[in-house]
């Protein structure tokens, strides 16, 4: 990208026109302050997961947010307002809870198995022993 110190500018300009922090902003976009930081000071380029991430998140445009060109917000045509996709995102963020919810029954499952086999183990153990 040849508009590096430009980017960096615009990533501050959005940032603190929704009224937050590096981290907090960071945290908005699933990345840590130190990559918001090194981005605003031009020591890094934002990654394609950064860019989408701001432009989704805060309706910006992307040739505004890569090269300063047009509307900082983004038009209906870069928008996603059709229903059908805001109702497939919201179903896929509903699955990825429940896939996580699942992780974590297989955990205590597998958790209370294991204890379940050391406690057959010793008692089997225990009778061996009592036998002999």
């Amino acid at each position: 990208m040849s508009d590096d110190s430009g980017i960096a500018e615009r990533f501050r300009y959005i940032r603190t026109k929704s009224g937050l922090k590096q981290k907090d902003f960071a945290e908005s976009l699933g990345v840590s302050h130190s990559v918001i930081s090194d981005i605003e000071r031009g020591a890094r380029e934002p990654s394609r997961k950064v860019l989408t991430g701001v432009a989704k998140l805060y309706h910006i445009d992307l040739n505004w947010l890569l090269l300063g060109v047009g509307s900082i917000e983004q038009t209906s045509h870069n928008q996603t307002s059709n229903p059908e996709i805001e109702r497939l995102e919201r179903e896929i963020d509903e699955l990825k809870k429940s896939i996580d919810e699942l992780e974590r029954e297989n955990k205590e499952l597998s958790k209370e198995l294991l204890d379940r086999m050391r406690q057959l183990l010793e008692l089997r153990s225990e009778l061996g022993h009592a036998t002999a």
